[in-house]
């Protein structure tokens, strides 16, 4: 009897223990609510006996299967969780009647777990501390990966932890998915919570309140960008509370494995070995004391303003963290145009950070210079190398591959977009926001400074769309999509 290519049981009992995790979630943010005396629970009430429910469901549709799972049964688990927790994540706005429309209610939740950051919501300050603290949870959640959080307590077994791990982690290399992932698992993630809590309790000694400390800490390390307030991290007016966020808004955008090589190994050696991390540092850098130069001469500013401004913007476009302290469309125009390409690039692999990823930008370069000393010496051998060691082939294929995606993407997102009735500019700026999960605009009509409450409700749904396929890296949210997926051979 041949074995089946997809056994539903064992996906229904993987996605009910991750849906479970969820309900535990709007818990805690229910038990939020209550610390805060909110006028009414109903909304998280509600939710929590949604999710439980259909948690407990799926989990005993599953409770015969084993504890292992294949590789296209972890695509499926990763693409179906991420969708499955966004749809749930919408009870609470619409319940408590933030969002008006199921449209909105998707985005705002999409935006959350992917870490976007972008909003539709009209009067973030007016919300409640449930629904701000819902809001930052999902991001803090969704920032290292939703499957890759519960791989510390889910029980799968061995190559079925390998398979969830590069699944929803494409970005990482396969050096880093050995048999003992739980334990790798375990050790980032401690890593991730000692960020946020060194960044909350930073940010709460800079003059935050403690609720504001939490969120806005959930938000940087997981570079996301949601805040408690419409103006964000601008409602402080604070210099030192804005140097506190670059510096972890960066480490957020910084290869999470490459902080727990250097936590384990008690050493920064591995910083300046690392060719992703120099790359990063020297673009956000660079295109930093570039603006820098730029506002102090055509905007005006004196010089300690022009930097810390140049800075924290580029630092947070890179990592994609979404937060502003300056509207950058009144830069000088070719400035904005390094700042979209920051935008492009992103952050570190295996990071929290959206966009193309530094790594790959980094072999493109060096696949194209050595591709020039190719036409020069066609018998030449000449691989391309990453860390001193040389990538491969199939290494160079997948991120020209990825690459074609990824553009391909934001032009059609854009078109459709336009015949959404988005204006042009606006369109072509969104698609890239959304496809690199960054919560900034770089619009006119949906500018850093207007807000997405007016997007059509159509358009949410693509740009939903567009978030969950840029989070996942494209080929995951595609690759169930198509004929050979399954296909026995």
């Amino acid at each position: 009897m041949k074995k089946k290519l997809i056994n539903p049981q064992a996906l229904c009992k993987v996605l009910g223990q991750l849906v479970l995790i969820e309900a535990f979630m709007m818990l805690v943010c229910l038990i939020v609510g209550i610390i805060y005396d909110e006028p009414t629970h109903v909304p998280f009430i509600v939710a929590l006996i949604i999710t439980a429910t259909v948690g407990i469901v799926l989990k005993l549709m599953g409770i015969k299967s084993g504890d292992t799972i294949n590789r296209r049964e972890a695509y499926l688990v990763v693409g179906l969780t991420w969708v499955i927790f966004s749809l749930l994540g919408t009870i609470p706005f619409l319940i408590d009647g933030q969002c008006s429309t199921f449209g909105s209610a998707l985005f705002e939740a999409m935006s959350g777990f992917t870490a976007t950051g972008a909003s539709v919501l009209p009067d973030v300050d007016s919300l409640p501390h449930s629904i701000l603290f819902w809001r930052s949870f999902m991001h803090w959640i969704g920032g290292l990966g939703i499957v890759f959080f519960t791989m510390t307590i889910l029980p799968v077994s061995g190559s079925g932890e390998i398979r969830l791990f590069a699944a929803e982690s494409t970005g990482l290399g396969q050096e880093k998915l050995h048999t003992k992932i739980k334990t790798t698992a375990a050790w980032i993630w401690s890593i991730y919570i000692v960020l946020t809590l060194a960044c909350a309790v930073s940010l709460y000694a800079g003059g935050m309140t403690l609720f504001d400390s939490v969120n806005h800490a959930m938000s940087a390390v997981a570079t996301g960008g949601f805040s408690t307030h419409a103006n964000g991290i601008l409602y402080y007016n604070s210099t030192l509370l804005q140097y506190i966020m670059i510096i972890f808004m960066f480490l957020g955008g910084t290869n999470f494995y490459l902080l727990y090589t250097m936590g384990t190994r008690r050493t920064l050696k591995p910083l300046h070995k690392n060719s992703e991390f120099k790359f990063y540092t020297v673009t956000v850098l660079g295109i930093s004391l570039i603006c820098a130069v730029s506002l102090f001469l055509h905007n005006g500013y004196d010089l300690e303003r022009s930097v810390r401004t140049a800075l924290f913007n580029c630092v947070s476009i890179s990592s994609t963290s979404g937060f502003i302290i300056d509207d950058y469309q009144q830069w000088f125009h070719p400035t904005c145009m390094l700042l979209m390409l920051l935008m492009f690039i992103g952050g570190s692999s295996g990071s929290t950070s959206g966009g193309f990823k530094s790594i790959r930008m980094h072999i493109i370069i060096k696949t194209t210079r050595q591709q020039f000393k190719r036409i020069l010496h066609p018998n030449a051998i000449l691989p391309v190398q990453v860390n001193k060691a040389p990538i491969g082939a199939s290494a160079e294929q997948n991120v020209m591959s990825l690459l074609f995606w990824f553009l391909f993407m934001i032009v059609i997102g854009a078109a459709i977009l336009m015949l959404i009735g988005v204006p042009g500019y606006d369109s072509c700026a969104l698609s890239l926001d959304c496809i690199s999960n960054i919560g900034t605009n770089f619009g006119h009509t949906y500018g850093p400074t207007q807000g997405l409450a007016n997007l059509p409700e159509a358009a949410k749904w693509v740009c939903s769309f567009l978030m969950l396929a840029g989070r996942l890296e494209i080929f995951a949210i595609l690759l169930p999509f198509t004929m050979s997926f399954w296909r026995r051979q």
